[in-house]
């Protein structure tokens, strides 16, 4: 057969191992909705087209900062889905991510596509679309995505076409009023501007000064491009506060506002020192790096200095959050293949092929190897899905709403009964709130961290996770609640707060589910859901699953373990354990049963079944570290201090920085009377955790009992280094130099700790002095 022949064949084997890979997308753009934020724009959309597209310049949503400024710079997206959702329901906004997927990438596969580089413009589409299906959320992004691609085919193929400047100038307009990084429209001109400017006046190595220069109509045509895509941005609702803020934001990602990046998953950096070389973490995105860099070390001679400055913008912007991944997969593409179509084979490989038959069979097998792969990888993620409890049938992680990711029941309830007034909720429930029950219910918090800023987020981190009871209660009247969803979908509600509001008279639970508790204030306008409603825990008898009709379906009973985990913060042991029971029944090879189970019992120091079942638990996840902590402990407070020694070793060697397993191992050699050890880990926690001073003074009251007055006065002095509860440590320092005998040092601290304690009475009139008693402390 001749070579035609077998050129012709490679071309064709490529072309399918294409088809295949937008057949995959297509798939996988078909994602059950699962995302937070999209309730509330479709909410937003509501209002919009319910009040003739009047977009509100202050906050209407919450009960926190109503009032406050507002740039609802995604108005057009939230008119766009809710329009689509209100006719076509949910698999409308599938639908609508399943074409704009495949658009964005039909762009990049025109911009990349060659007969001559097939191998590689294929491989490298498969890691993008690998990367993007990351972002298959229904956002304002898709949009952002879209319009990059699009933004670059233009300049990259059509600059000297007049009718560019008005294509670019609409779409500029429309990418303004859909997201917040409109602001790439005039970024990629100014790249194009700046680097010709460079290539025109700046003595560049090698032939980067010839490299992609435009002609001096091109670049006329690009000046004015950038003029015009500039003054497109302020055809918007807030005119030029509209087009600024999200540029005003994003020059705020330091600082205080960092606290957005630490709490919130999507916001936070992908790749850290110790997860650099991990195979595990973001595979495609680190691959489409290293090749894309390669790209340009080997065309460096003929460097478009255009592609260098684009691919750094973007990766940089990659690295400062896990949502712009995507953003660098396709900059890394368009470099690649550039970089590409100015190579040959030989550039890289010194190796002359003659035999062009051997080529295209080594092509077609590489291909036949993606085919086969892209089809294992689609197989496997067809399976995905969980089980629908109230069908008592799988659903499948693809159409439809996630059963997984809201408290739909809790919502649901809301909804049914009309409830009305402000809410308290959590971050993670608020848009949902927002998507469904405004303007009803105004919300505590939702996902507009743009709206909300770092301090009022600092005082919702602090009122969710602190133990802070006074802060809580002063909230609930500031903001005159009358209300709170507290959701348990995807984590256990913090016991302080469902016990502020159980303990209280004022607050009534009407709603209990896996997926969260409801409590309305009692006042006037609940009165008659609360008589309905009202909900006595203490008699609560559980809920059990059909076992006959679920036969041996494989289940895991995540509903009855987040109602046992509520009520066991609740103090209602017994409910919980029953519900748990029925979690058992349904399978038994599931950690969550016996890590509660072990909680609770530990709880009433029957610590023989606390370790019984928290060693299984163990058995279940190895890498857990939570569990292997609930076992060492177990051991401890048996009595059993060399095998706890021996967990939180093994916790050490696997979490080396985790200050936890450094402190409480401390603990364990100090019962061992291994004091001279237990000084080495208390030394490496107190640097991994320097502010951690609970655990110092219990360590140094350990040792303190044991005689070891001069480490305790080691361990105290770390504690005078965190600057807390300064009363306690000196006098904890007062009470060893008294059993050394040495009255002078003794005299000095117990002196410090009476001027520390008058201090704090000035400052706070009719504070309780710090007590000196034992804590429970951080580690616990």
């Amino acid at each position: 057969m001749s070579n035609v022949f077998w050129k012709r064949l490679n071309i064709i084997c490529g072309l399918f191992v294409v088809a295949l890979i937008f057949g995959l997308l297509i798939f996988v753009a078909n994602l059950e909705i699962k995302d937070l934020d999209l309730w509330l724009h479709l909410g937003m959309g509501r209002y919009l087209l319910e009040n003739g597209l009047r977009v509100p310049a202050a906050d209407i949503l919450s009960c926190t900062f109503a009032g406050a400024p507002w740039v609802n710079h995604e108005w057009l997206f939230q008119v766009i889905v809710y329009s689509i959702f209100s006719h076509w329901g949910p698999d409308g906004l599938i639908n609508m991510q399943v074409v704009i997927v495949t658009l964005t990438m039909t762009i990049l596969l025109l911009m990349g596509y060659s007969k001559k580089r097939q191998l590689g413009s294929i491989f490298m589409l498969l890691l993008v679309s690998l990367v993007y299906q990351n972002r298959f959320t229904i956002r304002p992004d898709l949009y952002s995505l879209l319009f990059f691609a699009f933004y670059i085919f233009i300049l990259s193929f059509y600059i000297d076409k007049k009718w560019s400047l008005y294509v670019l100038f609409v779409a500029q307009v429309l990418w303004t009023n859909l997201h917040g990084f409109f602001f790439f429209g005039p970024l990629f001109v100014f790249i194009g501007l700046i680097s010709e400017w460079i290539k025109r006046h700046l003595p560049l190595p090698y032939e980067w000064n010839k490299i992609g220069r435009l002609t001096d109509d091109e670049y006329g045509r690009m000046a004015w491009l950038f003029v015009t895509v500039v003054l497109a941005c302020l055809l918007n609702p807030l005119a030029f506060e509209g087009a600024w803020y999200p540029i005003g934001v994003f020059f705020k990602i330091s600082g205080e506002h960092r606290v957005f990046f630490d709490k919130i998953i999507e916001l936070q950096k992908p790749i850290e020192a110790g997860s650099l070389f991990s195979p595990s973490v973001y595979p495609y995105y680190k691959l489409l790096l290293l090749l894309s860099f390669v790209s340009l070390f080997f065309n460096r001679f003929r460097l478009d200095i255009a592609s260098l400055i684009f691919w750094l913008i973007f990766l940089f912007f990659s690295l400062a959050a896990v949502r712009n991944l995507i953003f660098f997969a396709f900059a890394a593409y368009i470099v690649f293949m550039s970089n590409a179509h100015m190579l040959t084979l030989r550039d890289i490989v010194p190796i002359r092929i003659t035999d062009k038959k051997f080529f295209y069979l080594t092509s077609m097998l590489m291909k036949i190897f993606l085919l086969v792969w892209v089809m294992q990888y689609w197989s496997d993620i067809s399976k995905n899905g969980y089980f629908d409890f109230d069908k008592y049938e799988r659903k499948s992680e693809f159409g439809g709403i996630s059963l997984r990711s809201y408290p739909i029941k809790a919502v649901d309830f809301l909804v049914e009964n009309k409830v009305k007034g402000n809410f308290f909720n959590d971050f993670n429930a608020g848009a949902y709130m927002v998507g469904r029950c405004f303007p009803d219910i105004k919300v505590f918090i939702d996902g507009r961290t743009e709206v909300y800023g770092p301090e009022f987020f600092n005082y919702y981190v602090q009122l969710w996770e602190k133990d802070t009871p006074e802060i809580f209660a002063e909230a609930l009247d500031k903001f005159n609640i009358t209300g709170a969803l507290l959701n348990s979908v995807q984590q256990p509600i913090p016991p302080r707060i469902i016990n502020h509001l159980e303990n209280s008279k004022e607050w009534v639970p009407v709603y209990f589910d896996y997926d969260g508790v409801i409590y309305l204030k009692d006042v006037p306008q609940n009165r008659e859901i609360i008589d309905q409603y009202a909900i006595n825990f203490s008699s609560w008898e559980g809920k059990s699953l059909d076992l006959y009709r679920l036969g041996s379906k494989k289940v895991v009973p995540y509903q009855n373990m987040n109602r046992a985990y509520t009520l066991e913060s609740l103090g209602y042991d017994k409910a919980a354990m029953r519900e748990i029971e029925s979690a058992l029944k349904v399978t038994p090879v599931y950690k969550e049963p016996y890590k509660l189970l072990g909680k609770i019992f530990a709880k009433h120091k029957q610590y023989q079944q606390a370790f019984e079942n928290f060693r299984i638990a163990v058995l279940f996840d190895h890498y857990d570290n939570d569990m292997r902590h609930n076992l060492a402990k177990a051991y401890y407070d048996l009595g059993e201090f060399k095998h706890s020694a021996d967990q939180y070793q093994r916790m050490i060697n696997q979490w080396p920085k985790d200050p936890k397993a450094h402190f409480l191992m401390a603990r364990c050699l100090i019962k061992m009377e291994r004091y001279d050890t237990a000084m080495e880990f208390i030394r490496v926690a107190h640097e991994l955790k320097p502010k951690n001073i609970k655990d110092l003074l219990i360590l140094g009251e350990m040792l303190a009992d044991q005689k070891q007055h001069n480490s305790a006065l080691e361990v105290y002095r770390m504690g005078l280094e965190t600057g807390s509860e300064l009363a306690d440590v000196h006098h904890q320092m007062g009470l060893a130099y008294q059993a050394l005998g040495d009255e002078e040092n003794t005299d000095i601290h117990f002196q410090e700790e009476q001027k520390i304690i008058a201090g704090n009475q000035l400052a706070a009139p009719g504070s309780k002095e710090p007590s000196t008693e034992s804590r429970a402390g951080e580690a616990e």
